[in-house]
């Protein structure tokens, strides 16, 4: 068994929902997450009077314990989804657990 971990933003969260239908993942847990963008030169100080220097991002993360081939395909379909679409921000991880109860 493996452990997905999926990361995307919030506009992406019915594809991704997509794709585990695709492969049969039957459970998973998702949750909502403030990501967090600093902005990349600091704007004047006269500029900034109310802001802090960052832009929050809805984003949302999918945790699902799946099998290794499971996980392999469904990377491999990210991927693709990637390469056909430059603006996919999906980002997917996978953790080989050697234990769990």
């Amino acid at each position: 068994m493996k452990l997905l971990v999926a990361i995307t933003v919030a506009e992406y969260r019915e594809q991704l929902e997509q794709f585990f239908s695709q492969h049969q993942v039957g459970f998973y847990n998702e949750f909502e997450l403030n990501g967090v963008r600093k902005m990349e030169q600091p704007p004047h100080r006269v500029g900034n009077w109310f802001g802090q220097g960052r832009r929050p991002i809805n984003n949302i993360a999918f945790f699902a314990m799946v099998a290794d081939e499971q996980a392999d395909n469904l990377l491999t379909d990210l991927m693709q989804c990637k390469k056909e679409m430059p603006g996919c921000d999906i980002h997917a991880y996978i953790i080989n657990v050697e234990k769990g109860v």
